[in-house]
């Protein structure tokens, strides 16, 4: 039977600086995910607290009409060498 990974994981955020196997970690750090024997050992120095994961971002969603009108002020590009006799 498998494990979830994510299950033994919990987002924390530095309160203190700190530098350790996740790196250089301070106030300023975006939260990061650390298994959860990990996080107590930090909590316990006074180094992080935990806070809720962030959100994923989502991508926005596709239109359905896939064939969208050009700019009305597109250019063409120019083509060297040919010229248009008038």
């Amino acid at each position: 039977m498998a494990q979830d990974k994510d299950a033994d994981h919990v987002t924390v955020k530095a309160v203190r600086p700190f530098d350790g196997v996740e790196g250089y970690k301070d106030e300023r750090s975006q939260p990061f995910s650390v298994h959860s024997r990990r996080a107590a050992e930090l909590k316990a120095n006074g180094l992080v607290e935990e806070c809720a994961p962030e959100p994923a971002i989502k991508a926005a969603p596709v239109p359905d009409n896939k064939m969208a009108a050009e700019p009305a002020n597109k250019v063409a590009p120019a083509v060297p060498g040919r010229r248009v006799r008038d």
